[in-house]
């Protein structure tokens, strides 16, 4: 059991330093717009087309598809292959509608076969996942006096892009791989 935990310790500690000072274990070519963290550790890094976090590696591709994993509860990543056309993802392992009206960004449908819903305001970002395992997450976070700043049960902060609260195909994927 020992060996096990020095192992496991010197592998985390071998993950971290290969991150260097990019975090989320992005490469020196990835330049983000924006991100999300969230207090847990979880969050997501994005450009038009990457994301790069923890529990999520995604990538457009020449050909406009979107494909890479995404970890969530499992310790096995699930692969990604999806089309983004007219505001909806639709492809392996993953079904998003994005929509952004009256300065409200939704994003729900379903990933890894869990229902999802994101609804993300100036004031307040919602999050309603199910779980197979557990009885999912209901979680209201609202808008604090810093920039991107927001509190709830954690802290979470949008830098960059993400305070805009863009449909785009990269930050839909960024609050998914954040919270999944």
């Amino acid at each position: 059991m020992r060996i096990r935990t020095t192992l496991l310790s010197l592998s985390m500690l071998a993950l971290a330093c290969a991150e260097g000072a990019s975090g989320y274990g992005a490469t020196p070519d990835f330049a983000p717009t924006g991100g999300i963290r969230v207090a847990s550790g979880n969050g997501a890094r994005f450009n038009a087309n990457r994301v790069v976090g923890p529990k999520v590696q995604l990538n457009q591709r020449s050909d406009g598809t979107w494909g890479g994993t995404l970890y969530g509860n499992s310790r096995t990543p699930t692969p990604i292959d999806a089309t983004f056309q007219g505001g909806e993802f639709v492809g392996a392992n993953i079904r998003l509608t994005i929509t952004r009206e009256g300065g409200q960004t939704q994003i729900f449908g379903s990933v890894q076969d869990r229902i999802v819903r994101f609804e993300l305001s100036p004031t307040q970002i919602r999050v309603f996942t199910s779980s197979s395992t557990r009885t999912g997450r209901s979680e209201t976070y609202v808008k604090l006096a810093g920039q991107g700043e927001y509190g709830g049960p954690q802290s979470l902060t949008l830098e960059g892009e993400a305070q805009q609260m863009p449909p785009t195909p990269a930050f839909a994927l960024a609050v998914v791989g954040a919270f999944i």
